[in-house]
């Protein structure tokens, strides 16, 4: 298997050399072995490891919840099934947050009615007062 320097694993994986740096530091991806003259030599592992990463974080996880992940495998502490859960988890919370959004534009569009309505809530009047716009 072939080893990687930092400038082309980073290429590979389309993430940029600082963010692999910042992967390490991290502890979510697998130290790199040094040549021989001090460069970081990257292996195919890191390779597989950093587009589990890329496509976890396309899914929404963050990279505290994939550290997790990655950390219970290496003990092979999770399974099928606690993965379905992760991503129930996070499908749950997606919906909750499209919820309060869609919520947000109708409080929004409501506003915007009441702003252009002939009349006007007397809450309107209070809030064009506050923001020295009243009629």
């Amino acid at each position: 298997m072939p080893d990687y320097l930092r400038g082309d694993i980073a290429k590979l994986a389309n993430i940029n050399k600082e963010t692999l740096r910042y992967y390490e530091d991290l502890g979510i991806i697998s130290l790199p072995s040094r040549s021989e003259s001090g460069y970081r030599l990257y292996s195919e592992a890191v390779l597989s490891q950093l587009a589990f990463i890329n496509n976890a974080k396309s899914c929404g996880f963050t990279l505290k919840e994939i550290k997790k992940a990655l950390k219970k495998s290496e003990s092979r502490l999770i399974n099928l099934n606690d993965f379905i859960v992760a991503i129930d988890k996070k499908t749950n919370k997606i919906h909750a947050e499209i919820a309060k959004k869609e919520q947000t534009l109708k409080m929004l569009a409501g506003l915007k009615t009441n702003l252009q309505a002939a009349e006007r809530h007397p809450d309107i009047h209070s809030t064009l007062r506050i923001l020295n716009m009243e009629d």
